[in-house]
């Protein structure tokens, strides 16, 4: 599009505070850091502009995001005295304080322009005009949000109106995210490109600081369009004064619909099942605080903890990727370690062995802490798995084994009469189409009759959107199959899964292989340069276009890095990735000690919040209740 096109000029001028960044950083290796310190950089570039002392009204949506990346004591060096939630009302205190600046941090989102409107004008006209506003939007300002705030004339009210470009953030050491909230819904029901542009985009920062990627493997409509826009993006842009040899060997672009299948079924990794549950925001969760009351503790009993979930947590690091079946042992394991390690002051006889224990407590004393907070949470995840879990999990291992998939499935229809949460039905619903390549005219109509009687009739527009996206559709005369084939071909079902200790990623759905997986596999199997040629008897059966092209970067930078022997693949999940397919790429990389993956998407997604997007909500949510 034209807006796209004018922007791809602008793109040099990031690329040089990317370079600049990455003079900081060791050239040894792929290291996601910069990322979280190019758009710290970014930020307080954005701050220094406004001036004097400063309030910042966030988008609540872009608090999560924006913690992984500064900290407040960061911010207050840089002018920023307080900071709130984006509001109706500016609160009286904070401009009696008569703060020199107000800054709204927003995403370019319409709602957020009318929340502003109504902000702005609960200030008096006196009071405006002795504050500077100003705008920041991220990642970009949209033309129909100009267009409104000119729509309320109040454009003239900003001293300053600009946007940040937020990239990567980077969740852990392999996991980088773009944490687009609506990606899926952007891209696949709504024809809206811009996600796809900030993909493209992000590979160049990528590109920029580890060389042009040689090879290329693209699996989908969208990750074609990703593909495109990067080689237009490259022709904009002049090429770097000096060449970077390339340090990541291999991209894979999956766009999302490739796999629906995964995307809607139930995760059984311990990280799979706190977001199914519990939902992780931001490498965050939370849980119910009485569930963190210990015996030794004397403390006040908060209604929610919140709990960060990331490596730095030695135990959570080892049992995030483990089948929840087998955390119980883990978790045993290590309390009999830490136990074992307190014991070792009983045996310290000498000063010499007494100082040694003393140096080791607080790495032990914080273990401890540790383990008990993820002992806390698995009776919490061992409490959720109830009956009604179990019967729809044994639901989907059917189904996506092609057990009776072209019939009526009694137990999903009984959930319909007895109105079961919605999210829940359709998630069974979608798994039934996708195994049976969509379903029949007749089980179709009678699915979405009973769901509108039920739930609503303003639930024909969520049926429009899963036929848009691929999630619950009818069949076409003389349709080839193709998930049928591909579950066999492919191996997706597997009998006898060792939970405890696996062999085969199908652990992380207890018998269900991700096909995206298994796919990245065999595609990184021996030469990535053969691409897909030697898996074309799959490839046919997938959604197109599906090819594998070579990128041409300058002669200086056509050598190899040497990575140890190791080859680096950076694999681009566009529209959402699950935890779960992060676990069973991560046990693909311990167990291929020559294959190392960095995995990217536009957000980490679950069934659950998958079809949040898609739901239509009822008409009278968020109406009070003395109105209805």
């Amino acid at each position: 599009s034209s807006g796209i096109n004018a922007e791809y000029g602008e793109i040099q001028i990031q690329y040089t505070i990317v370079s600049q960044i990455m003079n900081e950083f060791s050239s040894d290796g792929i290291k996601l850091s910069f990322l979280r310190e190019l758009a710290r950089s970014e930020l307080l570039d954005h701050i220094k502009v406004c001036e004097g002392s400063k309030v910042m009204f966030w988008d609540p949506s872009l608090k999560g995001p924006f913690n992984l990346i500064i900290d407040w004591p960061t911010l207050k060096k840089h002018g920023v005295v307080s900071m709130f939630d984006l509001q109706e009302r500016i609160p009286s205190d904070v401009l009696e304080n008569k703060w020199q600046s107000v800054v709204l941090l927003i995403r370019p989102e319409i709602k957020m322009i009318d929340l502003i409107n109504r902000s702005i004008r609960s200030v008096s006209t006196s009071q405006r005009r002795e504050i500077d506003f100003h705008i920041i939007f991220v990642s970009r300002r949209s033309t129909m949000c100009m267009r409104r705030l000119e729509e309320y004339k109040v454009v003239g009210e900003f001293k300053t109106i600009s946007e940040l470009e937020l990239d990567l953030i980077p969740f852990d050491h392999d996991l980088i995210t773009l944490e687009l909230e609506q990606s899926f819904r952007e891209i696949f029901f709504e024809g809206d490109d811009t996600c796809l542009y900030q993909v493209a985009r992000s590979l160049m920062t990528l590109q920029t600081c580890y060389g042009v990627i040689p090879n290329v493997t693209v699996l989908g409509e969208s990750a074609k369009k990703v593909l495109d826009m990067i080689e237009r993006m490259r022709q904009e842009v002049p090429p770097a004064d000096k060449a970077v040899v390339p340090k990541i060997e291999n991209l894979i672009l999956v766009d999302r619909r490739i796999d629906l299948m995964t995307m809607v079924s139930s995760q059984v990794t311990y990280e799979g099942l706190i977001d199914e549950l519990y939902g992780i925001r931001n490498n965050q969760a939370s849980f119910p605080g009485a569930a963190f009351q210990y015996d030794d503790e004397i403390q006040e009993v908060v209604a929610a903890k919140m709990v960060s979930l990331t490596s730095s947590d030695p135990i959570f690091k080892e049992a995030r990727d483990l089948h929840f079946n087998a955390v119980g042992h883990f978790l045993s394991s290590k309390a009999r370690q830490i136990s074992a390690a307190y014991d070792e002051k009983k045996d310290a006889k000498s000063l010499s062995q007494l100082k040694t224990f003393v140096g080791k407590l607080p790495h032990i004393q914080a273990e401890k802490k540790a383990l008990e907070i993820q002992t806390s949470i698995a009776a919490l995840i061992r409490k959720g798995l109830d009956k009604d879990y179990y019967d729809c999990f044994a639901i989907e291992q059917e189904l996506r084994e092609g057990l009776d998939v072209d019939k009526l499935n009694a137990p999903i229809e009984e959930m319909i009469y007895r109105q079961a949460p919605l999210t829940k039905v359709l998630r069974l619903i979608a798994v039934q189409c996708i195994a049976s390549d969509g379903l029949r005219p007749k089980l179709y109509e009678f699915y979405k009759r009973e769901v509108l009687q039920a739930y609503g009739y303003h639930h024909l527009l969520t049926f429009d959107r899963l036929e848009k996206s691929r999630l619950v559709y009818m069949q076409e005369k003389n349709q080839a199959t193709s998930y049928p084939t591909l579950r066999s071909k492919m191996k997706l079902c597997v009998d006898n899964v060792n939970e405890k200790d696996p062999t085969d990623i199908s652990y992380v759905y207890s018998g269900y292989a991700p096909l995206t997986v298994r796919l990245i596999n065999w595609l990184t199997q021996g030469s990535q340069r053969e691409g897909l040629t030697y898996l074309d008897d799959i490839v046919k059966y997938l959604p197109k276009p599906c090819f594998t092209k070579k990128q041409k970067s300058a002669p200086a930078s056509q050598e190899r890095w040497d990575g140890g022997g190791e080859v680096h693949t950076l694999i681009y999940f566009i529209g959402g990735c699950t935890y779960a397919e992060v676990s069973a790429l991560r046990f693909l990389a311990q167990n291929h000690p020559n294959k190392q993956f960095t995995i990217a998407t536009t957000k980490m997604l679950n069934g659950n919040t998958l079809l949040d997007s898609i739901i239509e909500p009822s008409p009278t949510e968020g109406v009070p209740e003395f109105m209805l």
